[in-house]
């Protein structure tokens, strides 16, 4: 169920989430209500406010840590492809130093692998299926034609060297952004978040069990904060995904022109 939120477009992934804790809210509100007229009222009102504090604090660190590490893949997608992009450019700007037909060859694999990115490998990124046995097409044919050249000058020789070592470097960041396509938060981690916010809901609905209009503002006022959190997670969760704030392959298409 959490991937099929994470593919909603940012504005839907808000509504499903708010919708969920605004509705659990009113489910504890209401159970609040209907024991607040029961002699067990008692016993909950006896609770201390200071659990929340542990809880708070448990709740915190986790999506504390969690946030950092979404954030930081976040930032790691966006460096591959810049990467990966400024290699190939790299690798068509020292073609200029080689003969014509390795030149031409050369290109024409270059926007073999881009069709390839568009068609093929980000759609799969963002289903969640890609990894590193499915060869990339058009960038190995590439590397075959380079390694292939034999060179008759010094110039020849160094532009080979360079361009075989900036498809390489290509095939790093494609490697990395594949590898990040399958980073995201485990179910356990958000089971955890979902059960520790809830816990503080109940919580804080125990400790103004007798004043209703105190104990709806403060649930509503946890419930919008826990929400918020939530919806920040799932939105940067999975960078190549098809929803939330995903990474898109400009850089790269920008080659083909």
């Amino acid at each position: 169920m959490i991937s099929w939120i994470e593919s909603k477009e940012t504005a839907v992934i808000a509504l499903i989430v708010f919708g969920i804790y605004y509705a659990v809210t009113a489910v504890i509100f209401i159970v609040a209500a209907i024991l607040h007229k029961r002699e067990r009222a008692a016993h909950l009102k006896a609770t201390s406010p200071v659990m929340l504090t542990p809880l708070s604090v448990f709740a915190g660190l986790l999506i504390a840590f969690l946030a950092s590490r979404v954030w930081s893949n976040l930032d790691r997608a966006q460096t591959d492809v810049v990467q990966e992009a400024s290699a190939l450019h790299e690798t068509v700007l020292i073609l200029n130093s080689l003969p014509a037909d390795i030149s031409v060859a050369v290109r024409k694999s270059i926007k073999t692998y881009i069709d390839f990115i568009e068609t093929t490998d980000w759609p799969t990124m963002a289903a969640g299926h890609a990894n590193l046995r499915h060869e990339p097409a058009g960038l190995p044919d590439a590397m075959a034609t380079l390694l292939s050249f034999k060179p008759t000058a010094a110039g020849e020789t160094l532009a080979q060297q360079r361009a075989v070592a900036a498809l390489e470097q290509a095939f790093a960041a494609r490697r990395s952004r594949i590898l990040l396509s399958e980073a995201a938060i485990a179910p356990i981690q958000w089971i955890v978040i979902v059960l520790l916010t809830l816990l503080i809901l109940i919580t804080v609905a125990m400790v103004h069990v007798d004043r209703s209009i105190t104990m709806l503002i403060n649930l509503l006022t946890f419930a919008t904060a826990a929400a918020i959190c939530v919806v920040l997670l799932m939105v940067n969760d999975r960078p190549f995904a098809a929803g939330g704030n995903t990474v898109q392959p400009s850089a790269l298409l920008e080659l083909k022109g």
